[in-house]
């Protein structure tokens, strides 16, 4: 029997409203943000499904319901539209049956970021594409690993570029469409931000992911703490996360999801990212030398 490596894993108790793992920070819990059963309530709420988890680790998908703004629903699913699931090639589970999936999100050109360890959770491959690929939300469209243009183990992130796939355009496939990874869904990359200890304690950090390989879920949580290369958040975020962006209320992303954590539930517990400043210290470095890769990163950062 197939089973799932997991990658982050966040627990809360099993109610009618998802806990996060410090209740009270809880501002937008799990959204299952593609669910066909979201519809809309008048012209100014959207109802949409929720997926509450509990303190073994399980999580029901889209068992509740959430209603919220039409107009923080367009924005989430825009959001959503970036981040996509990582999926393993045809017979690329390893030998016990294990099947890996996480997040990646993509940041323009056809470059995406997510973990070292969602590329290979083992952590020996740095440089190989190796079966990663990447399904699409909206189309179910799958796109493959083109390069691995730089990995770095102890930060836990990776910058890949995906190629284009084929879309049939009739039943036998005799017609193809080759796509590219849609450029003006992407998301934009945090340099240097500057809050006051004040305003990071209230401000609302979304996290969007692959939570335990369900399918795209958004959720959102109050408060950030950043020590040099860590941004410390309380945004809700279960097995499959990693990988994903870690989104200020501007829209751009202050890091990639990395780490759980240890505490599952309570006020001594947070969740881990690294700083996107960090990423893109070390993506420009590494890239030095690779003046077409370096442009079209630099394309995405946000100074």
């Amino acid at each position: 029997m197939k089973t799932l490596l997991l990658l982050i894993l966040v627990a809360g108790q099993l109610q009618a409203s998802p806990l996060s793992i410090v209740p009270e920070r809880t501002v937008t819990p799990f959204i299952d943000i593609f669910s066909a059963s979201n519809r809309p309530i008048g012209t100014e709420k959207m109802e949409v499904r929720s997926s509450p988890y509990s303190k073994n680790g399980s999580i029901t998908k889209g068992r509740d319901k959430y209603l919220m703004p039409l107009e923080h629903y367009r924005k989430a699913l825009k959001q959503s539209s970036a981040v996509f699931r990582m999926t393993p090639a045809e017979n690329s589970q390893n030998s016990d049956g294990v099947i890996y999936m996480g997040t990646a999100f993509h940041i323009g050109e056809n470059l995406v970021l997510t973990n070292q360890h969602v590329l290979s959770p083992d952590r020996s491959n740095k440089s190989e594409c190796s079966g990663f690929q990447l399904l699409s939300n909206s189309s179910s469209l799958t796109f493959p690993c083109k390069k691995v243009h730089y990995c770095n183990v102890e930060q836990d992130v990776c910058l890949i570029e995906m190629g284009p796939t084929k879309r049939c355009l009739n039943l036998l496939c005799t017609k193809n469409e080759i796509v590219e990874m849609k450029q003006g869904e992407s998301i934009k990359l945090k340099a240097n931000p500057e809050m006051n200890y004040e305003t990071m304690d209230s401000a609302v950090m979304t996290c969007i992911g692959n939570t335990m390989g369900l399918g795209i879920h958004y959720s959102q949580g109050r408060g950030i703490r950043i020590n040099g290369d860590r941004a410390y958040f309380f945004a809700p975020l279960r097995t499959g996360n990693s990988g994903g962006p870690l989104i200020g209320e501007d829209g751009l992303a202050w890091g990639v999801v990395k780490l759980e954590s240890q505490q599952k539930v309570g006020s001594e517990a947070y969740n881990i990212a690294v700083t996107m400043d960090k990423v893109i210290s070390l993506m420009r470095e590494q890239l030095e030398a690779d003046k077409v890769t370096l442009q079209k990163f630099n394309s995405a950062v946000i100074e």
